[in-house]
């Protein structure tokens, strides 16, 4: 059955328009497809901590990572800057490497982290001889780079 929707002719008035029954079910079926193809680009990224170890072993920089472990140490904020940086080390789930995570906290959001707590990084992974370090946890102000962040409890600061 045809829907009935107005329109305007070429003269401004008012006039009823079909729409075929054909033509709403291929959109609707362009719709979903649609939405199969780009969701899971939309997805957020999964932990992957097989990468991390394998950048770290073969001393890459400058990549983007999602990471998941424990808190092992909550350590004293630092400033610099680019501004006061949150910072904690965690040990990757499955694994004895650590990596120590630098939140900017002038640009981002504090995440409450304690020891122990188990949470999931998403951000830049920097090489160094104790494990590497993740940066950029926060979103960019620039758009300029991708934009990090930590979850915890369920909870996901940017």
């Amino acid at each position: 059955m045809a829907r009935r929707v107005e329109s305007n002719d070429r003269r401004g008035e008012r006039r009823p328009k079909r729409t075929s029954t054909a033509y709403r079910q291929r959109m609707r079926r362009l719709g979903i497809v649609l939405l199969m193809l780009l969701g899971p680009a939309c997805a957020a990224p999964t932990p992957d901590n097989a990468a991390v170890e394998r950048h770290y072993a073969e001393h890459r920089s400058t990549v983007e990572v999602t990471a998941e472990g424990v808190v092992t140490s909550v350590l004293a904020d630092e400033s610099g800057p680019s501004g006061t940086h949150q910072r904690f080390i965690i040990r990757l789930a499955g694994a004895t490497q650590t990596v120590l995570v630098d939140n900017n906290v002038t640009i981002g959001q504090r995440a409450p982290v304690a020891t122990q707590d188990d949470v999931i990084v998403h951000g830049e992974y920097i090489w160094n001889d104790q494990g590497g370090l993740i940066h950029f946890t926060h979103h960019d102000p620039a758009p300029a780079h991708e934009g990090g962040w930590i979850q915890v409890h369920g909870v996901r600061y940017q």
